[in-house]
């Protein structure tokens, strides 16, 4: 039993006679301690000797809700990444079966003399207790106690039920009925009535509620429910003719080969296409041939703003067939979709991450989307999965194909396609008239502009009066978001810290907040210093929501729409602004990395880098791939349909050779410069990480333990015979972060299956490998993020 909790531990319970009719994956009400959780039967085990076994309480469902390929998969996360299996079945489950059960308190059978004075009238059997009554009693806890021990107040627990409740739109009136049951002698003819009747439609007509209750006891009446939508959010409507838009050579080339490697069972094939080559197209006439042959699709994309793009395709393309699965929409359309892909009504199932465990049957494709994305691994909370990689693993145990696809691909997936692990397919052209854009670099040293407003070059301000005069669209792209990366008091100099993690909080203008973009820690109305009380302060560096407020004054003509995680908050908002945008309701789109991917917007001519330089000195042995991929991205959305497209990219580093290839739209230089830095360096894709955390909120005692647990680890390790070499410990990056400081140890292998089975048995073996419970420990296998 895999029951949730901060360790790999699993449980033994008694099942009964009724074990032979349990599912794997089923969920199970267990005793836990002096509560109640909810476990996940992994199946059959002999019993430890000597050791009372505890008997489940009952099933919550009556059967599994998981596929066996998807109960695979779940424990192969569990496995790799080092996570508790009940996590990893967890993540597989809408939102709604996920929450613990409801337990309601109701009178028991017990002597209710027990009971104040009050109560005792109210209390038969079985009734729920009122919510005022609950409140009264438990006041008094010695009491409540009382009442429970002698059975006088019992707990009562619920299932969530698995099914969408529709509600009820209207009563028909059955054919044949006799009205004179309800009402007696033969009534008016204006009682019956034909279609569908609201409730206060009835009453109008002379029904009361009375008869109403008596006619559908009756089986006169007929409630008449609500049919649920089947095309969930369906404000993303379909992209015109995409069915008649004809393959380029290309593009056939690559289907074909595509098309015959799905009778090939599993493999791996890598899409590089450039951007606005159309692999999206052919993605979909590959999905249309895997519907032909009776199987169904699963689709990846890293982000919920590229779900919209991809899905207008799909839906062009298949039409209802297409679902959506992410976590911007409501429970009831995550339940909604994933009851419709479960059922078999969809065929295909779109979305981020989460969507990896669409419970699709009969699954005949996997199409990862973008698949160098950062956003597809997951850092926090368990399970630390990588959606792509985790993809190719449920393409595997399918025993299908697997389709990845970007025009800048992971250094890791084009070295496994140069070296012949996957199968390299290029497109290398746009189709049509449509080009690559003209791409300028800006050298900011000798051609930014003077005064407030450093971060418009002339050349891009004078190229985009141009373009706003001629009636085209610019994107302007800068990735960070606020109004400024810190305030500084103009008499004292301080600048604000974050309490929790010791760095500059971004200054938001609305309501004047402070705001920690790691903790979300925030202060509001921010309008003197809190050091010398001064109200002038100054306002370093440049956010969007600074560059938005100065495009009014630089720009007269533009109409601006800015696009990042604040403007985009709301529900759908995303998909919102993009489809304004699209529909020329404004001609200019500022936005950080949301802008950078997928989109397809023809009316986009001119594309603003403002600052190609952040990001580029993190430490983080992949910084230069994600600052080249994010320039090359965002370059391509510009000149995709009949008229060229131009990129300005400001740098202060012009002669930065990643800068030199984003410039040039050239991948391969990037990535024959690359992989020798890997593979001088000895990283991925020469080798595996496993990045251990460890924190605590004293610095000293988490020093201690860390000294301690690294020579630990290197002894396991060298008893194991692992092939592994380990740095550190040394601080994070991030060294205080949420009021932890943080120190990590970083393991490079080639046997992370072996060194993960190590970590698994040391901790079975000495619980939270013997820490000090005040220090908190993380192990990301695979890490992205490096902070």
């Amino acid at each position: 039993m895999a029951v949730a909790g901060p360790m790999r531990r699993t449980f033994t319970y008694r099942v009964g006679d009724g074990s032979s009719l349990l599912e794997p994956g089923q969920r199970l009400l267990v005793p836990f301690g002096r509560t109640r959780k909810v476990g996940y039967y992994l199946g059959s085990a002999e019993p430890p000797p000597r050791i009372e076994i505890k008997p489940i309480i009952r099933p919550l469902d009556p059967q599994s809700y998981f596929s066996l390929e998807l109960f695979r998969l779940c424990l192969w996360i569990a496995d790799y990444y080092f996570a508790n299996p009940a996590d990893c079945l967890a993540a597989a489950l809408p939102p709604s079966l996920k929450k613990n059960r409801i337990s309601t308190m109701v009178w028991g059978t017990g002597d209710i003399s027990h009971l104040p004075l009050q109560f005792q009238a109210k209390a038969k059997p079985g009734k729920r207790i009122p919510t005022d009554t609950l409140k009264s009693l438990l006041a008094d806890r010695a009491l409540w106690r009382q009442l429970q021990d002698r059975g006088v107040v019992v707990e009562e627990w619920h299932d969530n039920a698995a099914t969408l409740k529709r509600r009820s739109v209207g009563y028909r009136l059955l054919d044949g009925a006799s009205l004179s049951v309800v009402f007696g002698d033969e009534p008016a003819d204006q009682l019956r009535f034909d279609s569908v009747c609201t409730r206060k439609e009835l009453r109008q007509s002379g029904w009361s509620d009375h008869y109403i209750r008596r006619a559908l006891a009756a089986s006169i009446l007929e409630p008449v429910l609500e049919t649920p939508r089947r095309t969930v959010l369906d404000f993303v409507k379909p992209k015109a003719d995409v069915v008649n838009i004809a393959l380029t050579t290309e593009q056939r080339v690559a289907l074909d080969s595509l098309t015959q490697a799905l009778d090939s069972g599993f493999g791996v094939s890598l899409l590089h296409g450039i951007t606005g080559s159309g692999k999206t197209l052919v993605y979909c006439h590959l999905a249309n041939e895997v519907l032909q042959r009776g199987y169904t699709v699963l689709v990846l994309t890293p982000e919920i703003s590229l779900t919209g793009a991809t899905l207008a395709y799909f839906r062009g393309f298949f039409g209802d067939q297409v679902t959506v699965i992410h976590s911007a929409m409501t429970e009831k359309e995550r339940l909604q979709s994933w009851q419709g892909v479960r059922r078999g009504d969809y065929r295909i199932a779109i979305g981020p991450r989460s969507a990896l465990f669409a419970p699709l049957p009969n699954l005949g494709l996997v199409i990862v989307d973008e698949e160098h994305d950062s956003s597809y691994k997951q850092d926090d909370p368990s399970p630390r999965f990588h959606g792509r990689d985790s993809a190719i693993m449920r393409a595997k145990l399918n025993n299908i194909p697997v389709l990845l696809g970007s025009a800048s691909p992971s250094v890791e997936s084009y070295y496994h396609a140069r070296t012949g692990r996957y199968k390299l397919l290029t497109l290398t052209q746009r189709p049509g008239v449509s080009k690559l854009p003209q791409v300028r670099v800006v050298d900011m040293r000798t051609e930014g502009a003077k005064g407030d407003l450093p971060f418009v070059s002339l050349p891009l301000k004078n190229e985009t009066d141009k373009r706003l005069v001629q009636g085209e669209q610019i994107i302007f792209y800068l990735n960070r978001r606020g109004y400024a990366p810190q305030i500084k008091c103009n008499d004292c100099g301080h600048v604000p810290l974050c309490p929790h993690c010791k760095v500059h909080l971004t200054f938001h203008k609305t309501h004047r907040r402070l705001l920690c973009h790691y903790c979300e820690y925030m202060r509001s109305q921010y309008d003197s210093c809190e050091k010398c009380s001064s109200s002038r302060f100054l306002y370093p560096g440049t956010g969007t929501q600074k560059v938005e407020e100065a495009i009014g004054r630089l720009f007269p003509k533009a109409l601006t729409v800015r696009l990042d995680s604040d403007s985009a908050s709301g529900r759908h908002s995303i998909y919102h602004i993009l489809a304004d945008f699209a529909h020329r309701k404004q001609n200019l789109l500022l936005g950080t990395q949301m802008v950078t991917k997928g989109l397809d917007l023809p009316g986009v001519t001119l594309v603003g880098v403002l600052s190609a330089d952040q990001g580029m000195d993190l430490p983080d042995f992949r910084a230069s791939e994600k600052t080249f991929a994010r320039l090359l991205q965002v370059a391509g959305r510009s000149g995709r349909a009949d008229q060229p497209g131009e990129v300005l990219i400001q740098t202060y580093s012009p002669d930065n050779p990643i800068i030199d290839d984003a410039a040039r739209q050239d991948y391969v230089s990037f990535y024959e410069r690359e992989i020798e830095t890997r593979k001088d360096a000895s990283y991925p894709p020469f080798v595996r990480l496993v990045n251990i955390i460890l924190s605590a909120a004293n610095e000293s005692k988490l020093e201690s333990a860390a000294r301690d647990f690294a020579e630990r680890l290197r002894a396991n390790v060298t008893t194991a015979k692992i092939q592994a070499s380990l740095l550190g410990p040394a601080p994070c990056p991030m060294y205080h972060l949420r009021k932890r400081y943080r120190r990590h140890l970083m393991l490079k292998t080639n046997q992370t299956v072996k060194l993960v089975q190590l970590l698994s048995a040391w901790e079975a073996r000495e619980p939270r490998f013997k820490l000090p419970a005040t220090i908190k420990i993380v192990i990301d296998v695979d890490p992205d993020d490096m902070m």
